[in-house]
């Protein structure tokens, strides 16, 4: 039997068959779309997906959603300097344009920035939770997850007509506004809101480098969800996100680094998706037709002057029908997904202009197993055809079982692509030319956990074995980018606790340890080998007064750096560690005042070689919530 089944295996052997009926937690299961495309428990996912829901993101204050993100296990945050800075996530070692992005159901990553989505403008607008699903999951969803995927969903309007309105102000003289409608019924619902995000921020050069200018930033961020019963069976939904930011940048210099310049950079991106779900046989069959947009546009100007746009547009309709089916005590699903999408790319420079359309279309089948709410079993299977690359087949399996009442024995395994982005192949730069002839990143990941649930208490913890082997890397090679000869491997292991001693008190924790080979005997860069969080909240006995805080641990990590000649060379980058604390008081049902301190250990460092970070800033504000 082949290297890659050995974790489905395992863990079959590891659980007593010959038990007939185990008993296990099932209040206040978390449910994930991510996993299989359809609504399920976390628990019944044999992948190793985290939830953070908006409880989580409201008692630590999460304005800007990366910054969150650096609670999950094996997941990494490289954020280049300060507000509105370029802001990468790596998923297991994974490549940033890797990870695979929805925001309600819209694939987000941008053609035009290398397929990758960029974090630096997301902010906590009205989200609901959270899911990171890590692991290649290119069979479900194509070749952007060839590391993981991010789904991000916003709240749905329900209730009575009711609105919040919150402001903030503190350090670099950052203001923020947000206000929110929304309402909802069996028959409709809605949501609207906006926020408004403006700081004098810092240096985006290391000011401790000799670069005293500061680089502002500005965000404005609107999103609507809304959804129609027009039957019993037939429901209707349609949003539309959009956002506009302005960052202040610098000059990046060869040989020296980043150095202080009069640039800055305008990034405007609309998102829509318009859904239809049908319901037939009493849910039994169900349907979804979508069709959804995305347009990124990027421009940064040097003393007023453009010199750089990039243009990045998405168009993709979709089709998936679920079919719903029982034998005896065996609860099985038939998943089929039809997706076409043209991606559209275009980037202006003094040294070129690219203007490239792709085409491609996606057919994935999925069978899922439930036996008696015990064990669980999702294998799907994808075909991917474009007018690009050579078509590609993808495969994922996932297994997760109850050995006892406490114990959940968790295991994936599955196959990744990612095809070259257009930069790759058709872009040019004073120092940069693209490659033609690269081919597609190639992936096969699998991972084995073992889960245990308290008995006396609300939680459980999770460690997790992961390994992945790449095929084809694509890496830079003087001038331009090349497929690494050599099979490049990344395995670790991930710990983590989520836990609720008592209903005042719920604390996390991770850790993550990830080993990477580039190909060439040389770890990956920008991947710490060690990454760890610890996150508390507490809740007053006045049931009004919050107290969260939180520590953010990034070990020491590779970073490239460049002479004169822009020949790189590897420096080291130096562990930190982020102490974060945040209060609230419900004053009354319908006011509550705030207030937070970020980095409070002060400590220095970068992210990203000659890159500035935030030193201790502190924010103070007021939310107001109520009916109309």
């Amino acid at each position: 039997m082949k290297t890659r089944f050995t974790p489905i295996v395992f863990a079959s052997a590891l659980l007593p068959l010959s038990v007939s009926q185990v008993i296990h937690a099932e209040e206040n299961q978390e449910i994930v779309i991510s996993a299989s495309r359809v609504e399920m428990p976390r628990e019944a996912s044999g992948s190793s997906i985290t939830v953070l829901d908006e409880d989580y993101l409201e008692r630590n204050q999460i304005r800007i959603i990366s910054d969150a993100l650096r609670d999950i296990p094996g997941v990494a945050v490289s954020r280049q300097s300060g507000l509105g800075s370029k802001t990468q996530i790596r998923i297991r070692g994974a490549e940033a344009n890797q990870t695979l992005v929805l925001i309600d159901g819209i694939e987000v990553n941008d053609i035009g920035a290398g397929s990758e989505f960029d974090f630096a403008n997301l902010l906590n607008l009205e989200i609901e939770r959270v899911e990171v699903l890590r692991g290649a999951q290119s069979a479900l969803w194509g070749s952007d997850a060839m590391g993981g995927v991010i789904n991000i969903i916003t709240k749905k309007g329900t209730g009575p007509l009711s609105a919040t309105a919150s402001i903030e102000t503190g350090s670099f003289d950052t203001q923020q506004q947000s206000v929110s409608v929304s309402g909802g019924s069996d028959q409709a619902n809605f949501a609207l809101s906006a926020a408004f995000l403006d700081s004098n921020g810092i240096s985006v050069a290391n000011e401790d480098r000799g670069n005293p200018e500061k680089d502002g930033y500005r965000n404005k961020s609107f999103n609507f969800k809304g959804g129609v019963q027009t039957h019993e069976d037939l429901e209707l939904n349609l949003v539309i996100r959009h956002q506009d930011a302005n960052a202040g940048t610098d000059s990046f210099v060869a040989g020296t680094g980043a150095v202080d310049a009069d640039k800055y950079a305008d990034t405007r991106q609309t998102f829509a998706k318009v859904s239809a779900d049908l319901d037939l046989l009493d849910g039994q069959w169900q349907h979804k037709l979508a069709y959804s947009v995305g347009d990124t546009d990027y421009k940064t100007f040097d003393n007023g002057v453009q010199d750089y746009a990039t243009k990045g547009e998405k168009d993709k309709f979709e089709y998936q029908s679920n079919y719903f089916f029982s034998t005896d005590n065996i609860d099985q699903r038939l998943s089929f997904v039809a997706e076409h999408e043209k991606e559209a790319f275009f980037s202006q420079s003094t040294y070129s202009t690219v203007d490239r359309d792709v085409d491609s279309t996606g057919l994935v089948l999925e069978y899922g197993l439930n036996f008696d709410d015990q064990y669980y079993l999702t294998v799907a299977g994808r075909r991917d055809i474009n007018d690009a690359f050579q078509n590609a087949n993808t495969y994922h399996i996932a297994f997760s079982g109850w050995a006892t009442d406490a114990i959940r024995i968790h295991t994936s395994t599955g196959t990744g692509i990612k095809n070259p982005t257009q930069f790759e192949l058709f872009g040019s730069t004073a120092t940069y030319s693209g490659n033609a002839d690269l081919s597609p990143e190639e992936n096969k990941t699998w991972d084995l956990g073992v889960e245990y649930h308290f008995d006396n208490i609300d939680g459980y913890v999770d460690l997790t074995l992961f390994h992945s082997d790449i095929k084809n890397l694509i890496a830079g090679a003087g001038n331009t980018s090349i497929n690494v000869d050599s099979d490049s491997t990344i395995k670790g292991v991930e710990l983590s606790a989520t836990l609720q001693p008592s209903d005042q008190l719920s604390l996390n924790a991770s850790y993550t340890y990830t080993d990477s080979d580039d190909g060439n005997g040389e770890e990956l860069v920008r991947r710490a080998k060690h990454i760890a969080s610890l996150n508390s909240s507490y809740l007053f006995s006045n049931g009004k007064t919050r107290l969260s805080g939180g520590l953010q641990y990034n070990g020491d990590q590779d970073d490239y750096e460049f002479d004169a000649f822009w020949n790189p060379s590897r420096v080291t980058l130096s562990s930190y560690t982020l102490a974060n604390v945040a209060i609230s008081h419900d004053y009354s049902d319908r006011v509550q005042v705030f207030g937070r301190i970020e980095n409070l250990l002060d400590d220095e460092y970068e992210e990203v070689v000659t890159y500035g970070t935030e030193d201790l800033a502190a924010m103070i504000g007021i939310k107001f919530t109520g009916n109309l």
